[in-house]
C-alpha cells in the first residue's frame, strides 16, 4: 500500500514540480521515487527473509533485510548529493516559482507522507526502518516545499527554495548515515550496541561454578535476535548440566536466547579472563 500510493504521488509531484519551477518540490518528487525503489527493494528483502534455512543457509536469508537497508542508505546519500548540486546552481540563479502550487502540492504530500509514516511506524528490523527514513525524509522535505511556497507567494523571495532544499539533503545524508553505520555493523558481526560484554562477563563470573571466561563472541542474528558463544572455565565438569541451565537463564534475561558454550577445566592455566585472581 505504501509503495502503490508512493508511486502514484510521485507523478503528481513531478508535474507540479515542473510546472511550477520549484527546485523544492523537483527535489521532494525524485525523493518519493526513491522511495519508491526504497519501498521496492524493502518489499523484495522482506520476502526472500522468509525463505527458510537450509544446508546453504544455514542462517537462512534473513540478512537480505539488512543489505537492502544498506543499499537504501546508500541511495540516500547519492540522493541528498544531487539536491545540493541542484540547489547550488539554482541559488547563483533563482528561477521563478510559482508559489501557489508548491503550497499545493507540498501539503498533499505531507499528508500521504505522514499516512505512509503511521503504517512504517514501530517496525523492529532495519529493512522496514530504512523505508522509514527514506519517507520521514519526504515528509521533511514536503514540510520545505510548504515554506518555501508560501515565503514565495507572500514575500516573492526565491532564494528561499533552494535554501530549504539544503535543509532536506543534510536530514537525507544523516539518515542515510545512521543506515550505513548500523548496517556496516551489523554485517561485520560487531556487537550490539545496547548489550555490554564486560557486564555480561561479569554476570557470567558470578554464576555457581564458574571461575572464568573466554572466546566470548557476540552478535546480532538475522532474524534479529542476538547470539553468543563463549568458553566457560568451569570448577568441576560433572556438574556442567546445572551450571549450564544457570548460565542460560543470566543469559536469556540480558536478552540473549542463542548461545552456545564450551565447559573447560578449571585445572588449565589461568588467564586475565579468570573471575577470581588465581595462582595455580
Amino acid at each position: 500500500m505504501a509503495l502503490a500510493l508512493t508511486a502514484l504521488f510521485a507523478i503528481v509531484e513531478f508535474a507540479g514540480g515542473w510546472i511550477s519551477n520549484s527546485l523544492a518540490l523537483l527535489a521532494d518528487a525524485v525523493h518519493m521515487s526513491s522511495d519508491v525503489v526504497a519501498l521496492g527493494i524493502a518489499a523484495f528483502a522482506g520476502r526472500v527473509a522468509m525463505r527458510p534455512a537450509h544446508n546453504g543457509m544455514t542462517y537462512g536469508y534473513g540478512r537480505a533485510r539488512v543489505l537492502a537497508a544498506q543499499a537504501n542508505g546508500v541511495a540516500l546519500w547519492f540522493l541528498s548529493g544531487w539536491i545540493v548540486w541542484e540547489a547550488f546552481g539554482r541559488l547563483l540563479d533563482p528561477p521563478d516559482v510559482q508559489g501557489w502550487i508548491v503550497i499545493v502540492i507540498g501539503f498533499i504530500g505531507l499528508v500521504v507522507n505522514l499516512v505512509i509514516l503511521k503504517w512504517l511506524h514501530g517496525a523492529d528490523d532495519i529493512n522496514t526502518r530504512a523505508a522509514y527514513w527514506h519517507v520521514l525524509g519526504d515528509a521533511l522535505g514536503s514540510v520545505a516545499a510548504i515554506v518555501a511556497g508560501a515565503t514565495i507567494f507572500l514575500t516573492g523571495w526565491m532564494p528561499i527554495d533552494p535554501i530549504l532544499s539544503f535543509l532536506v539533503a543534510g536530514i537525507l545524508a544523516w539518515g542515510g548515515w545512521n543506515l550505513l553505520r548500523e548496517t556496516t555493523g551489523e554485517l561485520m558481526a560487531a556487537t550490539p550496541s545496547d548489550v555490554d560484554v564486560v557486564v555480561l562477563e561479569k554476570a557470567m563470573c558470578g554464576v555457581t561454578g564458574v571461575s572464568g571466561t573466554h572466546h566470548i563472541h557476540l552478535w546480532k542474528l538475522p532474524g534479529g535476535g542476538r547470539a553468543l558463544s563463549a568458553h566457560i572455565v568451569v570448577e568441576a565438569l560433572q556438574e556442567w548440566d546445572q551450571t549450564l541451565a544457570l548460565l542460560q537463564q543470566h543469559l536469556r534475561e540480558a536478552g540473549i536466547e542463542h548461545v552456545t558454550l564450551q565447559p573447560e577445566s578449571d585445572s588449565q592455566d589461568c588467564n586475565h579472563h579468570c573471575c577470581e585472581p588465581c595462582d595455580h
